[in-house]
């Protein structure tokens, strides 16, 4: 009786090694999917920037057509940017949170920051949704309770995006990761998050002052903030309904959801930039 527990112990130990070997063994395997992926992510790529159906500014905001109303635009020069104010925070924001926690090397944190920081991201997404009321408000029925404003709509579209980038990351190595940190905050302290605001302000610096020849990296780079949202979207559920939940341990793992969810990004962009389209068109506002 005096040995049970250490039996037990061994028992735990033996089951949780087998499972380390199972996890190395599945990131071991031969990813066919991975060849799919690249060569159809590269035959997107090539229709984005080579298909003679208008001009690439013109092929950039048929992207995002189905999915941001493209009013209250932001322009850089003689362009206009393909996304609205609101959605260029955002998803330029998602975007540069995501590198930024790369780069402190958070691939794999999944646990939230210290309660104070979480609080704040939450209040950002309260802000963002009161500017957007605010600002719809007036589109309905001519009446607001403040003026709204291209540099609040980006303001807080910036703090939304780095909220829903900062808890995707959590999210997603909660969800995928075997080897998820649980130790690990994905943001330590008050500087790091200090950081990303200064990477923000920066962003927000370049929407508004940069000269003519930035508006490309810019557009490119709002417009893979919000396909890449859909994309990972698509992917996570792909991922979890084929019994990945846990499971990965090499990105790599993921190239067959990847390659369906990419498969469905685009099919649902073209769909619904169709639709739109056709309402537009039908309704004589083309």
């Amino acid at each position: 009786m005096e040995q049970t527990p250490d039996i037990l112990e061994l028992a735990r130990h033996e089951m949780a090694q087998r499972r380390v070997q199972e996890a190395q063994r599945a990131a071991e395997q031969p990813q066919p999917w991975l060849w799919a992926f690249l060569g159809l992510s590269l035959t997107l790529i090539g229709g984005v920037l080579f298909l003679p159906m208008g001009t690439l500014d013109h092929r950039l905001h048929m992207i995002a057509h189905g999915v941001c109303a493209q009013a209250h635009y932001l322009t850089i020069g003689s362009y206009t940017m393909p996304l609205c104010a609101r959605n260029t925070g955002i998803y330029a924001g998602f975007l540069a949170t995501v590198l930024y926690l790369l780069v402190l090397g958070r691939a794999r944190a999944a646990k939230l920051p210290p309660l104070s920081i979480t609080i704040l991201l939450g209040l950002a997404v309260i802000v963002m949704g009161i500017d957007g009321f605010n600002s719809l408000l007036l589109d309905i029925g001519g009446y607001n309770v403040y003026t709204p404003q291209n540099y609040l709509r980006v303001i807080t579209g910036l703090g939304m995006g780095i909220s829903i980038g900062t808890f995707f990351v959590v999210m997603f190595n909660m969800s995928l990761r075997y080897d998820a940190r649980y130790d690990q905050p994905v943001l330590r302290n008050w500087p790091e998050l200090l950081g990303m605001v200064v990477t923000a302000a920066l962003l927000y610096g370049l929407i508004f002052t940069a000269p003519e020849w930035l508006f490309y990296p810019l557009a490119f780079f709002s417009v893979i903030g919000i396909v890449g949202v859909l994309f990972v979207a698509n992917m996570f559920v792909v991922a979890m309904l084929t019994g990945l939940e846990g499971r990965v341990l090499r990105l790599k793992q993921l190239s067959r959801p990847a390659t369906i969810g990419l498969a469905l990004t685009a099919g649902e962009l073209a769909l619904l930039a169709w639709l739109r389209v056709a309402m537009e068109q039908s309704l004589g506002i083309a």
